[in-house]
């Protein structure tokens, strides 16, 4: 297996979906983290941001940074819930709601031109393994990875 091409690929594609999500969504102001955060938001509307974090898999800076900039753009509210001062529970606006399917769409698109003229079974297993993967790699210690590469050798 040549380990460099398959890091290689796993860029490019994490890298060109990027810029198509992000270029795709200029018409709403929107860049790819606060797309990704408004996409987990579609199913966690009324969650906090602890949650939000959890099911993005990502670092609390990036979502409170994503959170704020889409709260200034009129995406999302944030409010307390039962006067509980402590937490705060994010919302989506009607502005959101609005543009739901459209940026549901988007992936869509992107995916189904990407996987265009496999069969739809080669597909499925595909989309599998990605998803077995990107599970693996979002709960990894890297100390486990290092452990394991010197053990190899």
């Amino acid at each position: 297996m040549n380990y460099l091409h398959a890091g290689h690929d796993f860029g490019i594609i994490n890298m060109r979906s990027q810029a198509y999500i992000t270029e795709a969504c200029q018409p709403w102001n929107l860049s790819y983290s606060e797309y990704v955060a408004l996409m987990n938001l579609y199913d966690l509307d009324g969650c906090s941001q602890s949650e939000l974090c959890k099911e993005m898999k990502a670092d609390k800076a990036l979502v409170a940074r994503s959170l704020k900039t889409l709260e200034e753009k009129g995406y999302v509210c944030r409010r307390q819930k039962d006067g509980d001062r402590r937490f705060k529970f994010i919302y989506l606006t009607p502005k959101a709601r609005g543009i739901q399917g459209e940026l549901e769409g988007l992936l869509e698109t992107w995916i189904t031109y990407l996987v265009e003229g496999f069969e739809e079974a080669k597909r499925d297993e595909m989309f599998a393994m990605m998803h077995a993967v990107a599970e693996r790699a979002s709960n990894v210690s890297m100390s486990d990875v290092k452990n394991e590469g010197e053990m190899k050798r």
